[in-house]
């Protein structure tokens, strides 16, 4: 029991505190834990004098019995500073209550916890703490070495050198992914049908081109070994990664992770399938489609670059507000099948009772729900539209009820940034030396 072990009488002011030893041994190589550790053949001392502040003292008595360090309302920041450094607490966190309290914010605690971990989630990312040199000496100490190295760039000019290559291998898979569309284009507009029947005689247009029998997608020979090339520094890359990488599961499981993976493959199933490929450009359209994913790692550089605290905030209020957005998704979604609904019925009774009206620009309700989809979000392409009365008078209520939708999760947004702002902003100011 705590009430067996040694007591120790800690006079500071004048006022006088009685505490167990394990209770001072909760926090090592602090001040109050050196009294449970006397020098060699001295005794431990009963009574110890400071002369120091006692209401402050009471508070950091209480850290050491509960875990969590609160201070008094009005109390000055430089002089709490100032008193946790003499007891050795410098890197003590302050309870969130009393942070807010300090900083002069009006957030709640909730918003606290939920801006430290999104900070510590984004600091640690997928990895985890790197280990310590003691359990690394028996590895070496070149994967955190490495890490540091492809993840940290500002840390070394070496890190800095690997993400400027990095950034020009990147540019240049995307100029040759670019270059390419241009022959993908020319070939399939020379080759195929257009989708719509020609209808041109009457405008004295001449018909369209049969396809040319044998024609094959040829694609230039450089331009895949200088794919080649890229790719096959953007896969050291990611094996350097994977062995460097402290936390391999989080590690594996990592979007960024899966998109460097998948675009490793385009580049590796044309060189394998070789001559046989233009033969069959279609196959070359789908791995086109995947080097899509080129345009992605592009976040990975900007992981990279250390973002202002009002991106990181915005970031983190999308995140914490998925709620509210599927909320609204659902909302949107009944207000599709609604008013698309609502548009068949009003279009096939509005055009049932004029003259000459029965033309109608859908095929199906799934055409009406796109037409629904682009008139909430007020884009209105035109390719469908109300020809009856009862139609238009159904469009103009879709477009204002998505105009009202719309900005249902603008308020949300915004207070709930300038919640978390108000947090983040305050844990900058109150740790610019570090000590809070």
């Amino acid at each position: 029991m705590e009430g067996s072990g040694e007591r120790l009488v800690l006079n500071v002011g004048g006022v006088r505190y009685e505490t167990y030893h394990s209770t001072l041994r909760a926090f090592p190589g602090t001040r109050l834990y050196q009294l449970t550790e006397p020098p060699m053949g001295s005794p431990l001392a009963r009574e110890v004098f400071f002369d120091r502040s006692p209401h402050l003292f009471g508070y950091v008595l209480g850290y050491y019995r509960t875990r969590q360090l609160h201070c008094p309302p009005d109390i000055c920041r430089a002089v709490l500073e100032e008193e946790l450094a003499f007891w050795g607490l410098a890197d003590a966190p302050l309870a969130p209550c009393c942070w807010l309290k300090l900083s002069g914010g009006d957030g709640r605690a909730e918003d606290f916890h939920a801006w430290e971990e999104s900070e510590l989630g984004e600091e640690q990312g997928l990895l985890g703490p790197i280990e310590s040199p003691n359990s690394t000496r028996a590895q070496g100490t070149w994967k955190p070495w490495l890490w540091t190295l492809l993840n940290q760039p500002c840390s070394s000019l070496a890190g800095k050198c690997a993400a400027l290559l990095s950034m020009l291998f990147l540019l240049g898979v995307l100029v040759i992914f670019f270059q390419e569309t241009s022959v993908q284009l020319e070939y399939f507009t020379s080759n195929f049908r257009p989708l719509e029947p020609w209808d041109g005689e009457k405008d004295g247009l001449p018909p369209p081109q049969a396809p040319t029998p044998g024609l094959v997608y040829q694609r230039a020979p450089h331009l895949l070994y200088l794919e080649l090339l890229c790719v096959l520094w953007f896969g050291a890359e990611l094996l350097a990664r994977s062995i460097s990488c402290p936390n391999k599961v989080k590690f594996l499981r990592s979007p960024m992770t899966l998109v460097d993976l998948a675009s490793l493959f385009p580049v590796l199933v044309e060189l394998a399938v070789g001559r046989r490929a233009e033969r069959h450009p279609r196959l070359c359209l789908v791995l086109g489609a995947l080097r899509v994913l080129y345009v992605l790692k592009l976040g990975r550089l900007l992981g990279l670059v250390e973002k202002p605290l009002a991106l990181r905030v915005l970031a983190h209020t999308l995140r914490s507000s998925w709620r509210e957005a599927g909320l609204l998704l659902l909302l949107w979604a009944g207000e599709i099948l609604l008013f698309g609904s609502l548009f068949l019925y009003g279009e096939l009774l509005g055009t049932g009772h004029g003259q000459g009206q029965s033309e109608v620009h859908f095929a199906d309700i799934l055409t009406c729900f796109w037409w629904t989809v682009i008139t909430l979000t007020t884009v209105g392409y035109g390719d469908i539209y109300p020809m009856s009365a009862l139609g238009q008078v159904t469009a103009a209520i879709t477009a204002m009820a998505g105009m009202l939708t719309s900005v249902l999760l603008v308020p949300i947004l915004l207070v709930r940034f300038q919640r978390c702002y108000a947090v983040a902003l305050a844990r900058q100011k109150l740790r610019p030396s570090g000590t809070l």
